[in-house]
């Protein structure tokens, strides 16, 4: 095996450590923290969007205006479309017949991000309908929203011809979007406004409850790699949400409306509750091109002098609530944020999300066998998503021996008592790694390494 790529937590090399006529040897080294560099760790960072509720973006235009941001502050692609325009007809999805989507993608890639995903049915706000037309013209029951410029039907949840179509399209999108290397995490619910959760209409309210869970359900049984969030504190209910998301299917959590009146003091203690179990993806308030001076109006709990204020106050409430993402959203915006506020851009680069560093290691050996001694801490006031139903502690510490010539792999270790996705700020996590290199490991010269790994893979995660 070869390890491909730069360890994304640390890495330190040790020569002369395995050979065989070789007594004791005893070596300790001390690391300076990066606290300024975009580190791409999976799970965390700045996101840019393409939150369509008009038209989709143009990838061409959209990667025009996005590149630069995108690569020098950017982990994530968020990728916030309509049902309609992932299945604009039935068996045909975007990602196989759209070659705009697929160029989004691409651009996504070709920058180094990963993706994310919401896919809403709802189509209030919208310029056309978000759910597809062959939905009802199978017969599926609806009501009108407003939409622009006029009325637009939205499916009722509890409808089974609109719930046997959308789980077609859930399972084939999890077939080809569970893929952890490629997306960091799916928005798992997605009804009512915006995929938010607010102002579901039921074609019988008894069966809210049961809706909310077959559709968590769904998103849990399809997606068996990639993490799934959900917009809590919605209109369901956070004991629903509990029972069914979060306690049921591991659910991380989200929450729209950071820097605004729609996030009370309530949702803040809410999201620090449930850290560090569950991660939290933080947005801010979609206010467009409106003016300081109109929002300021429309929210009157606050009186903002610029949008520096405002963007300070975002990422205040985002450090914290621990989140581990944060928007800097579409174009317009993100470049709002990059010119006006890069100093509170460059704060949350810094500290949201995780940051593990090995403050020391201490390595002793006699002949074969390694004793290492470790301390680690975590500088971010985020976590490493490494609760998973299905892949709980997938993410674990490893070091390897690597031939010193070609970089290969000689010999790997996991340390199953440590467990990065425990790490939180202020801590030191100490631990004393034992294991002995195998005969079939030649004598030679060798750098020792450490990362953190998808033991899915055997890789590191990068």
């Amino acid at each position: 095996m070869k390890l491909i790529g730069k360890f994304i937590f640390a890495m330190f090399c040790l020569t002369n450590l395995v050979a065989q006529n070789l007594h004791e040897v005893e070596i300790k080294k001390t690391f300076e923290l990066d606290t300024i560099s975009l580190i791409r760790n999976l799970g965390m960072g700045w996101t840019i969007y393409d939150d369509a509720s008009g038209p989709v973006a143009n990838a061409q235009e959209f990667w025009q205006l996005q590149d630069t941001i995108a690569r020098k502050y950017a982990t994530t692609f968020y990728i916030r479309w309509r049902w309609s325009d992932m299945e604009p007809e039935e068996g045909k999805y975007a990602w196989e017949h759209d070659e705009n989507f697929k160029n989004l993608v691409k651009g996504a890639t070709e920058r180094g991000l990963r993706l994310a995903f919401r896919v809403y049915v709802a189509s209030q706000d919208n310029q056309y309908e978000s759910t597809p037309k062959f939905v009802f013209d199978a017969g599926a029951k609806y009501y009108l929203e407003k939409g622009v410029p006029g009325d637009l039907r939205s499916p009722y949840p509890d409808d089974p011809i609109f719930q046997e179509k959308f789980e077609n399209f859930i399972h084939a999108f999890a077939k080809k979007f569970d893929d952890a290397q490629l997306v960091n995490y799916i928005d798992g619910y997605n009804l009512g406004w915006w995929g938010e959760g607010h102002s579901l209409k039921f074609k019988n309210p008894k069966k809210a409850e049961d809706t909310f869970q077959w559709i968590i359900n769904l998103y849990g049984k399809a997606f068996k790699q990639v993490p799934l969030v959900i917009t809590v504190d919605s209109q369901i209910g956070h004991d629903l949400e509990l029972k069914y998301a979060i306690h049921g299917q591991g659910y991380s959590v989200r929450r729209d409306g950071y820097g605004s009146t729609w996030m009370p003091e309530s949702q803040k203690k809410l999201l620090q509750g449930l850290f560090p179990k569950c991660f939290v993806v933080a947005e801010c308030c979609y206010w467009q091109d409106h003016t300081i001076e109109w929002v300021n109006a429309i929210d009157k709990k606050y009186d903002w002098k610029s949008w520096g204020d405002y963007y300070k106050q975002v990422v205040d409430e985002a450090l914290e609530t621990h989140a581990n993402y944060l928007d800097l959203r579409e174009p317009l915006e993100a470049t709002r944020w990059t010119s006006e506020a890069n100093a509170e851009v460059q704060r949350f680069l810094r500290k949201g999300g995780y940051r593990l560093y090995p403050a020391s290691m201490a390595v002793r050996q006699e002949k074969r066998a390694l004793q290492i001694d470790h301390t680690w801490q975590n500088f971010g006031v985020g976590v490493l998503p490494n609760h998973h139903p299905k892949k709980d502690g997938r993410y674990k510490l490893s070091f390897a021996l690597l031939h010193s010539q070609t970089g290969d792999v000689a010999y790997a270790f996991v340390d199953k008592m440590a467990n990065p996705g425990t790490w939180i700020k202020g801590q030191n996590y100490q631990y004393s790694t034992n294991f002995t290199v195998p005969a079939s490991v030649q004598s030679g010269r060798y750098s020792l390494v450490v990362a953190i790994i998808d033991s899915t893979t055997g890789k590191p995660t990068v």
